[in-house]
C-alpha cells in the first residue's frame, strides 16, 4: 500500500502535507525492504497477510502524525480490510468503526452517516470536503480507488471548516507507485450483482509515476422486480511528478456516474411499527435518479528549506443530479394501507472550486519542539436547483399495484445558490518532552451565501462567521500507552430555510473528550478507549408542516463511551472489534420533549471481525467471520415509533494461490437472513437491510 510513512520531522522537511495526496518516497521504500516488509501489488504485507494496522494519518492535523500522538479519537480502515471483507459499499467499511451508523441514502442517491449520534451529510476526499451546498454526497463512493477510510471523532472545523460535531470521514485515494503493479477483480453474487474493477500503476521515466483505475457494476437489488436496475461506472487517473528533489506535483482526475431506482424505503404501518417485507417496493418502475461527477485535483508540495515546507492544493468538482419522477411518500391513510405519493422531476447542477495554501515550519525553542501549520483556504460553490412536482396515484402498501399514470407536473422551485467560504487557520504541535505532547489550533471562517429565486427574482443573503478552536494533550508514560484529552468546537452554516424563506441560524457544537490509546505489540495491535460529551445547538430538522423546509429544535447532547481494536493477535490472526454506548437526547427544545432520544441513534452497538490464515497443507487459506450488533433506535425526534435492534452474521473464505498472485474468495452476509431496518429517518422513510446474500470474487495481481 503506497503511503507516505516518514516521521513528523521528515514530513515537515519535505512532502507530507497533502492529506493523502503524496506518494511514498524511494528512501521510505528502501527502509521498508530492509525491515523485512514485503509488497504484494500496492498492499503492504506484514508477515503472512496484509496488515489491518495503519500507524499514522494526516486526517486530524494535516501532517503525517502517529495516531498515538493525536489527542482525539481517530480510526483508520485500510484497503486490506476492504478487500478481506469483500466490501462493495462505503457503509460496509464504516461498520468496522465504533459510533458510526448509516443515516439515510436520501432516496438512494448518496451516503449520509451519523458519527457519535450526529448526522454528517458529507465526507472528505484527500482532506477536502465535498460540495458544501449539497445536503449529501453527489454520487455513491466507488471503492476501486480508495486506499483508506479514516474517521476523526469529534469536531473537526479547525481543519475542515464548516462541519458537524460528531466528526468527519476522510477518504484517501490510491497513489501511483514506484514499481509496476496491476490488478483486476471480478465479483458476482446475489440479486444479480456483477462488478469488474482494475488498476495499473508504475513509473514512466525517472520522475513520473501514474495510476489508472476503472470499475463498473450492475445490480438488480433486493427491493423487488419493479425497481429499476442500478448501474455505476468509475474511471480515475493519478499522476505524480517530481521535477526536482524538493518538489512533488500530483494531478488527479476522476469521473463517476450512476443510475438507481429512487427509493424511500418502507413506512410505519397501522401497528406503529415497520413490518413490511424488505422486498416491498412502494415507488414505481419509472422512478429513477441519475448522477455524474467529475473531480480534478492539483496538489503541489515543496520543501523550501530543512525546516520549512510549502503546500498548495486546488480542486474543481462538477456534478449533475437528475431525479426523474422521484416518488416521495406523503401520508398513510387511517385504514393503514393507502399511501399517498408525490412525484418530482428534480435537477441539481453543482460546481465547486476549493483552494488551500499551507506552510509547515519545524523548529525548537528552549528544547521544546514545534510543528507549526499555518494556512488559508477559499471555496466557491454554486447550485442550480430546479424542481417540478405533482401528485400521483396512491398505492396499497399491503397489496401494491404498479405502473400508475405519469402525472402532469408543475414548477415548484427554480433557484440559484452561491456560497463563498474564506478561512485562515494556525496549528502548533508541541513536543515538550518524549512523554508530553500538546496540540492547539484556531481557525476563523467567513461564509457568504446568496440564494436567488429565479421565478420571482428575490435574492436572499446570508453572511455568517465563526472562530473555532481545538486544544489537546497527550501523556505517554511508556511508549505503548498514550493518555489523551481534548476540547474542540464546530461551526455549521445552515443550508436549510424556514417556510418564510429565511435561513436558519448556524449550528454550533463543542466536545470534551478523554481516553487512552494502547500499542501493546509494537505497532501490530492498536486499542483505543474514549469517553466524550458533545453538545450541538441550533439544530435543524424537517418542518412537520412542510418537510421541504426546516425548523430549529434547540439543543442536542450525546455522551458516550467507545472502544476500537484493530490488528494482529498473532502472526496469522487479525481482529477488528468496536463498541459504543451513546446517551443521545434532546437537551433543550420548544417543540419536542426534552429527554427524547435522537433519531436513529442506538444506545448500544458493536462489531467483531476476525480472520485467520491457516498453515501447513492449507497454506493460503483464510477463514474469517464477523458479527454486527445494533440496538433499538428511535424513529423520529417525537419518539412516536422505534425500530428494533438487530444482529447480523457474516463469513468469508478465501484462498491465495501460492506464487500466482491469484486470490479466490466467497463471502456470505446476513447468514441468518435477519430482517432489520438499517436506518430510520421518519415514519415515511425507513431503509431495510439487505437479506442474506452471497458474493464471490476473483482477484489477480501482477
Amino acid at each position: 500500500m503506497v503511503r507516505w510513512i516518514s516521521g513528523t520531522a521528515m514530513l515537515c522537511a519535505g512532502f507530507g502535507l497533502s492529506g493523502g495526496a503524496m506518494a511514498e518516497s524511494t528512501d521510505d521504500h528502501n527502509r521498508r525492504e530492509k525491515a523485512g516488509v514485503q509488497e504484494r501489488g500496492d498492499i503492504v504485507v506484514t508477515g503472512e497477510r496484509p496488515s489491518y494496522v495503519e500507524g499514522e494519518s494526516t486526517t486530524a492535523t494535516r501532517t503525517a502524525t502517529p495516531l498515538r500522538d493525536v489527542p482525539q479519537s481517530i480510526q483508520v480502515i485500510p484497503r486490506s480490510v476492504i478487500e478481506d471483507q469483500n466490501s462493495i459499499r462505503l457503509t460496509d467499511v464504516l461498520q468496522n468503526v465504533s459510533g458510526v451508523q448509516p443515516a439515510t441514502t436520501a432516496g438512494n442517491r448518496g451516503e449520509i452517516y451519523q458519527i457519535r449520534g450526529f448526522t454528517t451529510p458529507r465526507y472528505a476526499i484527500d482532506g477536502v470536503l465535498l460540495n458544501r451546498v449539497a445536503d449529501r454526497s453527489e454520487t455513491f463512493l466507488d471503492l476501486a480507488n480508495v486506499e483508506t477510510v479514516e474517521v476523526l471523532k469529534g469536531p473537526a472545523s479547525v481543519m475542515y471548516g464548516q462541519g458537524d460535531p460528531g466528526g468527519v470521514i476522510n477518504i484517501t485515494t490510491r497513489r501511483p507507485t514506484d514499481r509496476p503493479t496491476a490488478e483486476i477483480s471480478l465479483q458476482a453474487g446475489s440479486f444479480d450483482f456483477a462488478r469488474v474493477s482494475a488498476t495499473a500503476s508504475g513509473p514512466v521515466g525517472d520522475r513520473l509515476a501514474v495510476r489508472v483505475t476503472g470499475a463498473a457494476q450492475t445490480l438488480e437489488g433486493f427491493r423487488g422486480k419493479h425497481a429499476a436496475t442500478s448501474t455505476r461506472q468509475f474511471a480515475g487517473f493519478a499522476a505524480r511528478w517530481r521535477p526536482g528533489d524538493a518538489t512533488t506535483i500530483n494531478l488527479d482526475i476522476d469521473h463517476s456516474s450512476q443510475r438507481n431506482p429512487f427509493d424511500r424505503g418502507l413506512v410505519v404501518g397501522a401497528d406503529n411499527r415497520v413490518t413490511l417485507p424488505a422486498r416491498r417496493f412502494l415507488s414505481e418502475p419509472w422512478s429513477v435518479t441519475g448522477a455524474r461527477k467529475t473531480r480534478v485535483v492539483l496538489d503541489v508540495a515543496h520543501r523550501a528549506t530543512d525546516w520549512l515546507s510549502l503546500h498548495l492544493n486546488g480542486r474543481y468538482t462538477d456534478a449533475v443530479v437528475q431525479d426523474n419522477y422521484a416518488i416521495d411518500y406523503r401520508a398513510l391513510a387511517a385504514n393503514g394501507r393507502t399511501l399517498s405519493r408525490r412525484a418530482t422531476n428534480r435537477s441539481e447542477d453543482l460546481e465547486t472550486v476549493d483552494t488551500r495554501a499551507e506552510a509547515v515550519a519545524t523548529f525548537a525553542t528552549g528544547g521544546v519542539g514545534h510543528v507549526v501549520l499555518a494556512g488559508g483556504s477559499y471555496s466557491h460553490a454554486t447550485l442550480d436547483f430546479l424542481t417540478y412536482r405533482g401528485n400521483i396515484a396512491s398505492i396499497d402498501i399491503l397489496n401494491p399495484v404498479y405502473n400508475a399514470p405519469l402525472p402532469r407536473l408543475s414548477l415548484n422551485a427554480d433557484t440559484y445558490r452561491r456560497s463563498d467560504l474564506y478561512a485562515a487557520y494556525v496549528q502548533d504541535q508541541v513536543t515538550v518532552t518524549d512523554w508530553l505532547k500538546l496540540l492547539g489550533s484556531v481557525r476563523h471562517d467567513i461564509v457568504r451565501d446568496r440564494l436567488l429565486n429565479q421565478v420571482n427574482g428575490r435574492e436572499d443573503r446570508r453572511d455568517s462567521s465563526a472562530t473555532t478552536w481545538r486544544g489537546g494533550v497527550v501523556v505517554q508514560p511508556v511508549p505503548a500507552i498514550s493518555l489523551f484529552g481534548g476540547y474542540g468546537q464546530s461551526f455549521q452554516p445552515q443550508t436549510s430555510q424556514r417556510r418564510d424563506l429565511s435561513y436558519l441560524d448556524p449550528e454550533r457544537g463543542r466536545q470534551y473528550e478523554a481516553g487512552v490509546k494502547l500499542d501493546p505489540m509494537g505497532g501490530r495491535l492498536i486499542v483505543t478507549f474514549a469517553a466524550f460529551d458533545i453538545t450541538k445547538r441550533n439544530v435543524a430538522t424537517p418542518d412537520p408542516a412542510d418537510t421541504s423546509f426546516a425548523i430549529q429544535t434547540g439543543e442536542q447532547r450525546v455522551r458516550g463511551l467507545e472502544m476500537d481494536v484493530i490488528g494482529h493477535l498473532t502472526k496469522r490472526w487479525q481482529v477488528i472489534a468496536s463498541g459504543s454506548h451513546l446517551d443521545a437526547t434532546i437537551s433543550r427544545d420548544e417543540l419536542f420533549t426534552v429527554g427524547n432520544r435522537l433519531t436513529n441513534v442506538p444506545r448500544w452497538s458493536g462489531r467483531l471481525w476476525s480472520s485467520y490464515l491457516l498453515g501447513g497443507v492449507a497454506e493460503g487459506l483464510t477463514l474469517a467471520g464477523g458479527v454486527t450488533l445494533v440496538g433499538r433506535r428511535a424513529g423520529d425526534l417525537s419518539n412516536s415509533f422505534s425500530v428494533d435492534g438487530y444482529t447480523v452474521y457474516d463469513a468469508t473464505i478465501s484462498y491465495a494461490v501460492p506464487r500466482t498472485g491469484l486470490e479466490l474468495s466467497l463471502t456470505a452476509r446476513n447468514l441468518t437472513d435477519a430482517y432489520y431496518i438499517e436506518s430510520t429517518v421518519t415514519r415515511l422513510e425507513n431503509y431495510p437491510g439487505t437479506p442474506r446474500s452471497i458474493l464471490g470474487a476473483v482477484r489477480a495481481r501482477f
